[in-house]
């Protein structure tokens, strides 16, 4: 059996099975009712996140980010535990990982009305974002 090869820009990336089920969970209560380009893009954020300098360096630090204050990274982090991710959020995981690939690798926010001004583009609700520049 041939294993696939992840996308370049993620071969550094390692994902443990509790991280694969927390991001499944995610993708499934940030995204279940869009589609499945929009849940892979969704998946693709966090793993830009993960390689990203400027965000902490696993899926699971990633995901957690901000839990517990008044502005979590994911505001459906505490909701974890209810989600029921089907097979169609692992699917979204496995197409980000090994692409082709529908995001750039700097973009690292989505949102319903967008994180900021520098946007992407946007897939069905939810409009995705460059990182910011700070000067």
């Amino acid at each position: 059996v041939v294993k696939p090869v992840p996308v370049p820009r993620y071969a550094s990336v390692s994902m443990s099975e509790d991280e694969r089920r927390e991001l499944a969970a995610i993708v499934f209560l940030e995204s279940a009712n869009q589609c499945a380009g929009g849940q892979q893009a969704v998946a693709e954020v966090v793993l830009n996140r993960v390689i990203s300098p400027d965000f902490p360096d696993t899926v699971h630090d990633v995901l957690h980010e901000g839990e517990g204050t008044t502005v979590p990274q994911f505001s459906t982090i505490d909701k974890l535990d209810s989600a029921e991710p089907a097979p169609a959020q692992y699917a979204a995981i496995e197409a980000a990982l090994y692409g082709p690939s529908i995001l750039p690798e700097d973009v690292v926010f989505f949102s319903r009305s967008g994180e900021n001004d520098r946007v992407w583009g946007k897939i069905q609700d939810h409009v995705f974002c460059y990182a910011y520049i700070w000067e």
